[in-house]
């Protein structure tokens, strides 16, 4: 039940209001009669769920070229075509410079095909053209079964710096955007979409180059971002981190490889760097998303009344295959 509430509260238009702190209390208090804690943090919630608009939120800067680059696996070929078609449409009426879809070696020639099928135009590329098969046994060395979860950071991370436009769009696989964003300001100032989540090794991994507080105020773990290759490059050269070896070579000696979450180093990376060192080059904006199992992918997706409904009270969905 709290879950849903949650949900309700995360959209565009139900503000964390009293009502909300009461039904928290509530479920606190249901929470330990039934012998159980909610370990919910309410003012973290608020402060991200309802950002306030400021003039720098007008949609403007449509000179702009954005690149959509996502990062995918066989998994989630289900829902790529989606995705894919529907964070063109919210793009517009920016320059789009295209689409890059980065798999698995094993994935390609899937990937090729299933965007003939959905007539998508996109560039698929062999992830081992970004990351070498030496840096992968590095990361499975290290994180041993989240090597995967690592890398495909990582590709992010490298999609972004080897693209030639003004802005890429980093995009999840198994999110799709229901409505357009502001992505630029009228004055060149770039969306950034605060989130409530919390997790501690995240924030001690980016302390120690001094990127992030050890709480900050928001977090930034979108599930999409808009990244600008010219300031991800200057974060990584500043840090001597620019070259994939140094990079790789830094989160494997720095990380906590005792969580099973250890590190975020494209979202958290770049948000936390772009909201405490560059404040003139962005401005906030609700991320309002809902994650929906993904079991309820095809209803979802084939009923324009479920589709209107969810663009109506949140920008995004995501269908984790884990929700």
């Amino acid at each position: 039940m709290f879950a849903l509430i949650v949900k309700i509260f995360s959209s565009r238009y139900f503000k964390p209001r009293l009502i909300f702190r009461v039904l928290v209390r509530f479920c606190r208090v249901w929470s330990r009669i039934r012998g159980t804690r909610l370990d919910f943090d309410l003012k973290r919630f608020e402060e991200a769920a309802w950002v306030a608009k400021s003039e720098k939120n007008k949609s403007g800067g449509y000179d702009k070229s954005i690149e959509l680059v996502v990062v995918s696996t066989l998994k989630d070929f289900d829902i790529l075509p989606y995705s894919i078609n529907y964070a063109l449409r919210a793009l517009r009426p920016y320059t789009i410079a295209g689409v890059r879809v980065i798999v698995p070696s094993r994935d390609v020639t899937a990937c090729k095909r299933l965007m003939i099928d959905f007539k998508c135009q996109a560039e698929i590329v062999d992830e081992s053209d970004l990351i070498s098969q030496k840096h992968f046994e590095k990361l499975t060395t290290v994180f041993g079964s989240r090597d995967k979860w690592i890398l495909q950071q990582l590709l992010k991370v490298q999609g972004v710096l080897t693209s030639k436009s003004d802005a890429v769009l980093i995009l999840d696989s198994d999110t799709v955007l229901l409505r357009p964003r502001p992505w630029f300001s009228s004055t060149g100032h770039q969306i950034l979409m605060p989130t409530m989540e919390y997790n501690k090794s995240y924030y001690e991994f980016l302390q120690k180059l001094n990127i992030s507080e050890l709480v900050p105020k928001y977090s930034f773990i979108s599930h999409h971002m808009l990244m600008q290759p010219k300031i991800l490059s200057r974060l990584l050269d500043s840090l001597d981190l620019l070259k994939i070896d140094a990079f790789i070579n830094y989160i494997c000696d720095n990380a906590n490889t005792d969580v099973q979450s250890p590190v975020c180093v494209e979202y958290e990376l770049y948000g936390q760097y772009l909201y405490k060192t560059e404040p003139k080059e962005y401005f906030l904006e609700q991320w309002s998303n809902i994650s929906i199992s993904r079991r309820h992918l095809g209803i979802i997706l084939k009923s324009k009344f479920v589709k209107l409904t969810l663009r109506t009270f949140y920008n995004s969905v995501s269908f984790h295959s884990w929700s």
